[in-house]
């Protein structure tokens, strides 16, 4: 598994100045040390050799861990990492494959459907993406909508709005 930590670093929890500097600047925090420790504990298990660790955002529900290369494991290791991830933390561990804007949103919102992703261009150059779930998924969400919206712009880092559309509102 490709991670931006040293082996000795993640055992010991004694950083090198390597290690200690990404901290430092902010690009991973003791949050990602730990997930990392984690998931060298499972390497073996599952075969994460052409896994590359990215980061881990916490949230009050669960833990989002993205991986580079996880999608090529069978649909039941990758379920079953998620698993025992979530065990050996003690939280909740969502795994999302890194990709497209699209594609983070699907995994994080999954187990619902989606019924529109669209991105708006502003006036002032930025752009915001509006995620829109029909009422009846929201069940099915693993989190309220405005939890959802939150995760989403942290894991993807623009701005991300989630509408939920009742039935009646929407026009075939």
């Amino acid at each position: 598994m490709k991670k931006p930590f040293c082996d000795f670093c993640i055992r010991t929890r004694v950083l090198c100045p390597k290690c200690q500097g990404l901290i430092d600047s902010g690009e991973y925090n003791w949050l990602d040390v730990d997930v990392v420790d984690a998931l060298m504990k499972l390497e073996k298990k599952y075969n994460l050799a052409d896994v590359e660790y990215v980061k881990a955002y916490e949230t009050d529900a669960f833990v989002v861990v993205v991986l580079r290369g996880y999608k090529k494991l069978p649909k039941g290791a990758q379920i079953q990492l998620e698993k025992d991830l979530s065990a050996a933390m003690g939280r909740n561990v969502r795994i999302v494959e890194k990709g497209s804007v699209n594609e983070i949103i699907a995994q994080l919102v999954s187990p619902a459907r989606l019924l529109t992703i669209s991105t708006s261009w502003l006036p002032d150059g930025t752009s915001e993406t509006v995620v829109k779930i029909p009422s009846r998924e929201l069940r099915r969400l693993p989190v309220r909508p405005e939890k959802l919206q939150e995760i989403l712009n942290r894991v993807i880092g623009s701005t991300i709005k989630v509408d939920v559309i009742r039935e009646r509102e929407i026009k075939i």
